[in-house]
């Protein structure tokens, strides 16, 4: 994989930092429907990412190991994509670690019908079956427990991006330690997987966009779009700070 190569039908091809263009930049890789807790419908979405310029997009519904209606979904993603032959659009998920091996929360059958999958941190598994309580922990005991998360999933799941690193140390302390952002970029480019640029969780995009180009990690742009106005949104902040090549 390299700069060069574009996006194809079938699954996303990813480039490093360094190489990105702004044509590659001119993607959404994260958005939820109104199959979950999205406010649009499919439809709804290619017509506003239509509008928007957007080249590409990938429908990344929340799913669990448990979720029954991924066929149906993916099914109603192909049929309202036939009129928009103009942008690539690609099926996925978004599903959570649930162990620091990279267990996810997702069944083989949703994973074998997936044009990209996103892994994340949502929850921080207690090893009994339940959840800690983010309220009871410290920011070091919440940001170290999501960093082995990420990294057994980075390392062992079958993931094509780690998404909103830092994701809940950043939502309920605005912070994440730089040397786990920069290790889970080494790690990912180790595993030739993205790591994702997400402007719905980033509270400091500079300094993540620093560290991108000091490690230069494969990346995926995702707005987390859960809302039509929110579509493009990271591509516009990337460009707002002169991140790509003309």
């Amino acid at each position: 994989m390299n700069g060069q190569e574009k996006l194809r039908a079938g699954k996303p091809v990813f480039c490093r930092y360094r190489d990105l263009s702004r044509e590659q930049l001119n993607v959404e890789f994260q958005v939820h429907t109104s199959w979950t807790d999205g406010q649009a419908t499919a439809l709804e979405i290619l017509q506003a990412a239509s509008e928007r310029g957007l080249a590409a997009l990938a429908f990344t519904e929340h799913v669990r190991e448990d979720t029954s209606w991924f066929p149906e979904f993916r099914d109603e993603i192909r049929s309202a994509a036939r009129g928009f032959d103009h942008m690539s659009v690609y099926v996925g998920c978004e599903t959570k670690a649930m162990d620091d091996d990279g267990r996810l929360d997702v069944s083989q059958d949703v994973l074998d019908r997936c044009d990209i999958v996103l892994g994340v941190v949502h929850r921080l598994p207690d090893g009994r079956g339940g959840y800690l309580d983010f309220k009871q922990l410290s920011y070091e005991e919440v940001a170290e427990i999501e960093f082995r998360l990420s990294m057994g999933m980075v390392r062992n799941a079958p993931i094509d991006v780690l998404a909103h690193p830092g994701g809940m140390s950043l939502r309920r302390h605005g912070r994440f330690p730089e040397t786990y952002f920069r290790d889970l970029m080494k790690a990912t480019l180790e595993r030739l997987i993205a790591i994702e640029i997400n402007s719905s969780y980033l509270v400091d995009m500079p300094a993540f966009l620093a560290l991108c180009e000091e490690v230069n990690p494969f990346v995926s742009i995702g707005s987390d779009a859960h809302r039509l106005s929110e579509l493009g949104y990271c591509r516009d902040q990337l460009i707002e700070l002169g991140a790509g090549r003309s």
